[in-house]
């Protein structure tokens, strides 16, 4: 997690666009590449940061930091966890008026975070063990305006497990008939 990183992610943009233009029932294509793109992304997280400061009021590298992550609640009393898909969306974000304004404490920082720390913020329960209340994650609100609800975040979820006890399983039995396994990051394993 990096403090006010530059990012930016124009496939996961492009992909988030062509969902738009499918309408209602977007192209499982589309989703496909959506899913793809945004697992593989660095997002924009808002964040209010209390770092360990030096005298002259300059974060030290290394110290304490507390990070908290505002909510948007929407007009119904649903809550977001909010990402932003790069800076300069940060920015648009920040020049909207109106009705649609984000608070400042969108503004003030903003930490990189990919797609499953943002499950991982809706899908852990409260520290009293209640259900967490939000709702689900939104990229880009008011704008592109995506909204993945807490359902589908948790499907998702499940289905990467999924993915990945197959593949553990698919090790295991290469191993146990005396092949040596190699794994590549981000691959397939390799029989050698």
């Amino acid at each position: 997690m990096e403090i006010n990183k530059t990012v930016s992610n124009p496939m996961l943009v492009g992909a988030m666009q062509l969902i738009k233009a499918d309408g209602p029932t977007p192209d499982p294509a589309h989703q496909a590449l959506f899913m793809e793109q945004l697992d593989e992304a660095e997002l924009l997280a808002p964040a209010e940061i209390k770092a360990e400061v030096d005298g002259e009021g300059n974060r030290i590298p290394g110290g304490k930091t507390a990070v908290r992550f505002p909510v948007l609640t929407a007009s119904d009393g649903k809550r977001f966890f909010v990402v932003f898909t790069d800076n300069q969306t940060v920015e648009q974000a920040r020049k909207i008026d109106g009705p649609s304004k984000l608070p400042e404490e969108f503004f003030r920082d903003t930490v990189t975070v990919r797609f499953v720390d943002a499950a991982r913020m809706i899908l852990t329960p409260n520290p009293d063990g209640t259900e967490n209340p939000t709702f689900g994650i939104v990229i880009n609100p008011f704008m592109e305006n995506i909204v993945i609800p807490k359902t589908a975040v948790l499907a998702i979820a499940q289905k990467k497990a999924e993915l990945a006890l197959a593949a553990r399983e698919k090790i295991r039995e290469r191993e146990e008939k005396g092949g040596k396994v190699l794994q590549f990051p981000g691959g397939s394993p390799k029989k050698d």
